[in-house]
């Protein structure tokens, strides 16, 4: 029986990208950014701040990927589980990326995202189609997850080709759809104001796209699997992530994290909040037109009550005199 004991002495994986860019900190602040972005798709479309601010930490973390994978400085199990965490951004980026009211309020934020979604679908395309042949092993099992440990290079490779194809297609499109709808939003016909769209505007642009709420649902469960596959690849292929942190560079993610979570959470509750309110008023005037005819009820009872009491006074009077 063979022996599966891995030498400890052995290091696996490169310790800085284990730090650098798979740390505990960095993996907890994309699952909360991932997180708030999916929440921000439920909320108000108009509110800026959230794309912008997500978007410059994954440029800086493709900006190491890239760096990492040209040099051959990682095995591939870990550029896997790097490009796992960003994925499930994709999604809520394309709910975003046609919206005109964020594409009007938030140009440098948009963009920040296309090139985010282009360079992660390249990256894609790059791992499965070279990376996981060339890169080296580092003493990982160069494992994946697929519902059951796979072989990177196996089977599951041509299957994630096939899905990074659709993936790069379908962002394509998006951004194609992005480009003409800001070309719209942008183009001067001297009735809109700064910020806003003209009702002509809206028309084109409801024209050019659709909505698409089932995405919500969709991005919350490729969330999950995005967040399941990735801490499987990690205890599969032996791999140690920093787990302080205390640590800069795992702090400055979680943190930032935490703000665009609280930020949508805020959003949502607003907005929802709102919306009850305006739900509400309605059931508040019931009540109080139900209590003031209970009100009423309460009045004309006692007026009934008081008749009949008097009415029975009177019927003893009047029989007290008969018998007198």
């Amino acid at each position: 029986m063979k022996s599966t004991f891995i030498p400890r002495s052995e290091e696996i994986g490169n310790s800085d990208a284990a730090e650098d860019l798979y740390g505990l900190g960095v993996r907890l602040g994309f699952y909360l950014q991932a997180l708030a972005m999916i929440l921000h798709m439920f909320g108000d479309s108009k509110t800026s701040g959230l794309r912008i601010a997500s978007g410059s930490i994954t440029v800086s973390i493709l900006a190491s990927w890239f760096s990492y994978a040209a040099q051959a400085q990682f095995s591939p199990s870990e550029a896997i589980i790097v490009l796992l965490y960003l994925m499930p951004l994709s999604l809520p980026a394309k709910f975003t990326l046609v919206n005109p009211h964020t594409i009007k309020g938030e140009s440098i934020g948009i963009l920040t995202l296309v090139l985010t979604q282009l360079a992660t679908c390249a990256a894609l395309l790059w791992t499965f189609a070279t990376l996981v042949n060339t890169l080296p092993r580092l003493g990982t099992p160069n494992l994946g997850f697929f519902f059951a440990p796979v072989s990177l290079t196996g089977w599951s490779r041509y299957l994630a080709l096939v899905y990074c194809v659709i993936d790069a297609t379908t962002s394509l499109i998006s951004v194609s759809k992005m480009f003409r709808v800001l070309h719209i939003a942008w183009k001067p016909d001297g009735s809109s104001e700064s910020g806003s769209l003209s009702s002509d505007k809206e028309d084109q642009i409801r024209e050019l796209i659709m909505s698409e709420g089932w995405l919500i649902y969709i991005a919350g469960l490729y969330c999950v699997f995005s967040i399941v596959a990735i801490e499987t690849t990690l205890i599969w292929n032996y791999l140690t992530p920093l787990n302080d942190l205390g640590s800069p560079g795992q702090l400055i993610p979680f943190v930032t994290g935490v703000i665009l979570l609280l930020d949508s959470i805020a959003v949502v509750a607003r907005e929802r909040f709102i919306r009850y309110l305006e739900m509400a008023n309605p059931i508040c005037d019931y009540w109080l037109f139900v209590s003031w005819l209970l009100g009423q009820g309460y009045r004309i009872r006692g007026l009934i009550i008081s008749c009949i009491l008097y009415a029975s006074s009177l019927i003893r009077k009047m029989r007290r005199a008969v018998y007198d």
